[in-house]
């Protein structure tokens, strides 16, 4: 590296052509210590050339006016969380702040949204809501509350139509594309005989668990039977337990089993091995969701939604919104990905086993 000069040129240039970059990532790429780094980071930034905000740089857009103020409602679990915070470099990118509000019901959602409308510089509001039912939906009062006129986008839902949120700009995962990548997979190594474990604790969930019968039949296998509840001890049937996987593969004749989610995946193969049922060589595994399903025994095939590209496409929406607002609303899709790994192995190869 020839001095300051040439380094920060090259930062720049990383930044720009990735989007978004962490500082230690940075500094470990150019062999330069972090604090140099972060010193050069910093006189960039100050030249309008990059945003940075917690340790990640993103490149700035000169010909785009800052976004401002970009309040994020919702509650970060696992899965939302990781949206929520790929919307944060998004943010950055646009030349805006971003501040998130934690809301875990509709009540805090709607004094989150009240208290963002107090902000001078508001661009506009990104809403993750957590419908634990229809009711839910219908009672939701963000709508009422964020006049029409500040931008605000349903993240990871579509509000049901008719709804006063369905008619908001909103970005979601494609869960039908996603459980139908996951059967087609199950499918293309030969397994006709699917049973599925699903959770019901959230609209995504209960997206997937819609998904999981019309996939089925819409690749010409056989509804073995609803997709039964999966192995967080929660029963919508209000028995009090979960089923119990060997029995319910060996009841179907199963040969393959579909689990959302990944963490009830790792905990589903263990309980299969206890009653003699092997992930992959008795029974295949492809998990939903693809936030723990790499790192067990068993290496999960798993579906990947897409998260991060979500968060920063609400981002990116919200901006277009703030700059065209007469347009129609916007409902959009992004399709998961399917990640192989070592629990699916072709039916043919399976041992036979009794499943009487």
């Amino acid at each position: 590296m020839d001095g300051p000069a040439a380094r920060r040129e090259r930062i720049a240039a990383l930044v720009a052509a990735r989007g978004s970059a962490r500082v230690a990532d940075l500094a470990a790429e150019l062999g330069t210590a972090p604090v140099t780094v972060r010193r050069d980071v910093e006189a960039l930034a100050a030249a309008g050339r990059l945003h940075r905000r917690h340790g990640v740089v993103s490149a700035a857009r000169p010909d785009t006016p800052a976004l401002g103020r970009v309040v994020a409602v919702g509650e970060p679990t696992s899965y939302l969380g990781v949206i929520l915070r790929s919307a944060d470099a998004a943010v950055a990118a646009h030349g805006g702040r971003y501040v998130l509000e934690v809301a875990r019901d509709q009540a805090t959602a709607a004094a989150a949204v009240r208290r963002a409308l107090q902000a001078p510089d508001l661009a506009g509001i990104l809403y993750a809501p957590r419908w634990r039912s229809a009711e839910d939906v219908a009672s939701d009062p963000v709508a009422a509350v964020c006049p029409p006129q500040v931008p605000l986008v349903v993240v990871e839902r579509f509000a049901p139509r008719g709804s006063a949120l369905a008619e908001r700009d909103a970005v979601r995962s494609d869960h039908a594309t996603g459980v139908h990548l996951a059967l087609s997979h199950l499918r293309a190594h030969g397994h006709r005989r699917i049973v599925g474990f699903c959770r019901d604790d959230s609209p995504s969930a209960r997206t997937v668990r819609g998904c999981f019968r019309d996939a089925l039949r819409s690749l010409g296998l056989p509804v073995l039977s609803e997709p039964l509840l999966s192995s967080d001890g929660s029963d919508a049937g209000g028995t009090g337990r979960a089923p119990d996987p060997a029995e319910a593969v060996r009841r179907t004749q199963a040969t393959a089993v579909f689990v959302h989610s990944d963490a009830d995946a790792l905990t589903l193969v263990p309980q299969l091995a206890g009653a003699g049922l092997r992930v992959p060589d008795d029974v295949s595994l492809v998990a939903y969701d693809d936030v723990v399903a790499g790192l067990g025994d068993v290496r999960l095939t798993a579906v990947a939604p897409p998260k991060r590209e979500v968060g920063r496409a609400a981002v990116e929406l919200l901006a277009w919104r703030k700059a065209t607002p007469d347009a129609p609303y916007r409902h959009l899709e992004i399709a998961p990905h399917l990640v192989e790994r070592h629990s699916v192995r072709p039916i043919e190869r399976s041992r036979t086993i009794d499943r009487s």
